[in-house]
């Protein structure tokens, strides 16, 4: 199974690419359309071709890779969104403090710098955390100027699940359209795995994955939503739910492994 299209022009592609061995490509962001990658975008594009010219089969996390996967001339790939394993997140508040919005994730191009310090300057009560590396280092400086933003750098994935329970809302400030990458964004289904409620600005699929308590708002519209939580006191209450089934990991590789013929318990 491979994720990264450099994989057909590196040193291993005669290997993997035997043609005694089934190869599944799973297409997370558009890394033809992706900002770290416009320098080498040719590159980009020989790597997806060599690919899709020889994969079994195709899956595509969001219907604008399922398109790019299309313009390649894979009319076979299939939509198969991410998703999350919800046992592993608790639901249970360990929140204290002021109020604490959080997010998880890269940090970089693909976060709307300005609409968070925008929000975080408008809510001075609230604590607004963010666990991630730092891709772009002109971020860094904004958001350590701004009080109540905290930056705890990379959190191994192990630790998510308990960082989240330390979260009264989970927070999605993704760019719409320019910086967007076309993938689907994990950490929404990880977020309201944990109870949290989410305030997302409307990304591809925001709001059109089978998740209650997620919350649209256009980069205009997020100071409303976040008065509207807050409005009780501290302490944001959790919006537990049940995961749609089709949204679990689970369920993605079982799509895979049935399409790649293989037998699985």
């Amino acid at each position: 199974m491979i994720w990264n299209p450099f994989v057909s022009v590196s040193n291993v592609w005669n290997v993997v690419a035997d043609e005694n061995r089934k190869v599944a490509f799973d297409m997370l962001d558009d890394w033809t359309d992706h900002y770290a990658f416009k320098a080498i975008e040719g590159e980009v594009r020989l790597a997806y071709q060599r690919l899709f010219d020889r994969v079994d089969v195709v899956t595509a996390n969001s219907e604008a890779t399922l398109a790019t996967a299309q313009a390649f001339g894979r009319s076979d790939a299939q939509l198969v969104t991410n998703g999350c394993d919800p046992e592993r997140f608790p639901t249970e508040s360990l929140a204290k403090g002021p109020t604490t919005v959080g997010y998880v994730g890269k940090i970089g191009k693909r976060v709307d710098l300005d609409l968070v310090l925008r929000v975080a300057a408008a809510f001075p009560q609230i604590s607004f955390t963010f666990a991630g590396p730092i891709l772009d280092r002109e971020y860094e400086a904004p958001l350590r100027s701004q009080s109540n933003i905290r930056l705890l750098g990379d959190v191994h994935y192990d630790r998510v699940p308990a960082l989240l329970q330390t979260f009264d809302v989970g927070w999605v400030p993704h760019r719409v359209g320019e910086g967007e990458v076309g993938g689907d964004v994990i950490k929404t289904y990880e977020y309201r795995a944990a109870g949290l409620p989410v305030v997302t600005t409307p990304v591809l699929g925001a709001n059109d994955r089978g998740l209650t308590g997620v919350r649209v708002a256009d980069r205009d519209s997020q100071e409303a939503v976040f008065a509207t939580l807050i409005a009780g006191g501290a302490r944001v209450p959790r919006e537990t739910t049940t995961i749609p089934s089709g949204t679990t990991w689970r369920c993605k590789a079982v799509s895979l492994l049935d399409r790649l013929g293989v037998e699985h318990s």
